[in-house]
């Protein structure tokens, strides 16, 4: 992997860790990295499909 600047303490990593993916409405979005000994500071990001997947599940019937 390429060397990637860490988005805490702003110092190049051979080993970045992707810790969000920024999301941005005209110009598209970003990733964003963290060394190894940042990444576990960053609060864990929400799976925005995650809601969908749950709703997808069948409904039963009843009789």
């Amino acid at each position: 992997m390429t060397v990637q600047i860490c988005a805490r303490c702003q110092t190049p990593t051979r080993e970045p860790v992707v810790v969000a993916i920024g999301h941005g409405a005209s110009a598209g979005g970003g990733t964003v990295y963290a060394c190894p000994g940042c990444a576990p500071t960053f609060p864990k990001q929400r799976d925005p499909f995650g809601s969908l997947l749950a709703r997808d599940e069948p409904i039963r019937r009843q009789r």
